[in-house]
């Protein structure tokens, strides 16, 4: 059965300059001390039969700078790629590859949010699993003995 509720939150597109705007959030986000992100990366969402699969173009980017959440059944991931520092004085002739802080939050369908989630990270791109599959957990109940 598809999962057909899966969204995307993005970042307002064709703003214009951000130079002469204040600092504003666009994401939707509730954790704290986050601010906007500066880029956005590319993601593709597809499923197969048993999951739900996210991959996240993050070229350039360390697995330590990555941070993924789960929160009020929003899957968000943030980082930062840092930029190229160069000794001397260059000119730029074109700038394509973002740096620094980026934000992604994709909201999950409550039936799969508190699901198996399994994250890894290979060659710049960032996969996530989510188990569409719907598993009772038991949950062991601890006998304390009064004396």
């Amino acid at each position: 059965m598809p999962v057909h509720i899966i969204r995307v939150l993005r970042e307002l597109s064709d703003m214009g300059s951000r130079q002469s705007l204040p600092l504003t959030n666009y994401f939707y986000t509730d954790i704290d001390h986050l601010q906007a992100g500066s880029w956005e990366p590319n993601t593709d969402i597809y499923e197969s039969e048993d999951e739900v699969i996210i991959r996240v173009e993050l070229a350039g980017v360390s697995r330590e700078d990555i941070s993924v959440k789960v929160k009020d059944n929003k899957l968000h991931i943030s980082g930062i790629r840092r930029g190229y520092q160069s000794d001397e004085h260059v000119l730029y002739h074109q700038v394509e590859v973002h740096c620094g802080e980026f934000n992604k939050a994709i909201a999950l369908p409550e039936s799969i949010a508190h699901n198996e989630i399994v994250a890894s990270f290979h060659n710049g791109m960032l996969e996530i699993k989510i188990s569409k599959q719907d598993q009772s957990i038991e949950i062991p109940i601890a006998v304390h003995e009064k004396i």
